[in-house]
């Protein structure tokens, strides 16, 4: 099915990425070059939430309510933990005890173990980027290294998988989740066409992996078996960088888009996949 129009929902953010609805329905979303999150509630208020005076790019909540970042900034290279009143705590920065990248994307799963990006400073030339998972009790796991921008991360619905898109080789890769939380090698699960660029990422209920690709200004929807669909095309846009389900039944697609400095909203179909997250 041919997915419908993109429509303007806000416009004048040099720098939107990142964003992530509560248990009210509040969209929270960044402004990077402003390092700031921004919140816009379900009647139409804006208003600035949290400044994290770094690079704020990922958001994601947590079960209980809080709202974690990824940030890529010089303080903060990982993850920043933000209370419904707004108090903010780093989380993970380090990993055995030398500074992370900075981390880019989020995603928990059911446990309360939190998957993120660490790509800064990485390309094709430059492997460094790596691949975390940080348990509920503070332990912090390397997935995977020498990646070339890692950059969004999603869950499939029965964690079984953890997948990953690698921005400047334009792959989706994904990991096994074995029985025993244990995570497996790396596979290819699809390449996006040219020009090079998935950003952020969102499940749909059915399995449908929805992919902002930044160099082509659209959303790719790739089916469960690594085939690309119809993509959602973003008018004016050309540096689409995340997208998120929401409304009250996950039947509205968000897309960030820095290009045309705006959020757009889509109506789909197919509702997003929940979250585990503080809406469950």
């Amino acid at each position: 099915m041919t997915p419908a129009e993109p429509k303007l929902l806000l416009t004048g953010f040099d720098s939107p990425e990142g964003p992530a609805f509560d248990h009210d329905g509040n969209l929270f979303f960044v402004n990077w070059l402003t390092h700031q999150i921004m919140k816009l509630t379900p009647t139409g208020e804006l208003s600035k939430f949290y400044n994290t005076g770094g690079i704020p790019a990922g958001l994601a909540f947590h079960p209980d309510g809080s709202l974690w970042v990824a940030d890529e900034g010089d303080a903060i290279h990982g993850l920043l933990r933000i209370t419904p009143d707004g108090v903010g705590e780093i989380v993970c920065n380090t990993y055995h005890g030398q500074p992370l990248n900075g981390a880019n994307d989020l995603v928990f799963d059911r446990n309360g173990t939190v998957y993120f990006s660490d790509p800064w400073g990485s390309s094709e030339t430059n492997r460094i980027g790596g691949f975390y998972r940080r348990f509920a009790n503070g332990d912090l796991e390397q997935i995977d290294s020498g990646l070339a921008f890692p950059n969004g991360v999603a869950i499939d619905h029965d964690g079984h998988w953890v997948y990953l898109a690698e921005t400047y080789t334009n792959l989706i890769l994904r990991y096994p989740i074995g029985t025993d939380g244990a995570i497996g090698a790396r596979e290819d699960f699809a390449r996006l066409e040219a020009p090079f660029g998935p950003d952020g990422m969102a499940f749909d209920a059915a399995g449908i992996l929805h992919v902002a690709h930044y160099g082509a200004g659209r959303i790719e929807r790739i089916d469960t078996d690594g085939t690309l669909l119809d993509p959602i095309t973003i008018p004016g846009a050309g540096g689409t960088t995340n997208c998120a389900f929401g409304g009250p039944d996950l039947r509205t697609l968000v897309i960030t888009d820095v290009t045309s400095a705006s959020l757009f909203t889509v109506a789909v179909d197919t509702p997003g996949q929940a979250l585990h997250d503080s809406r469950r």
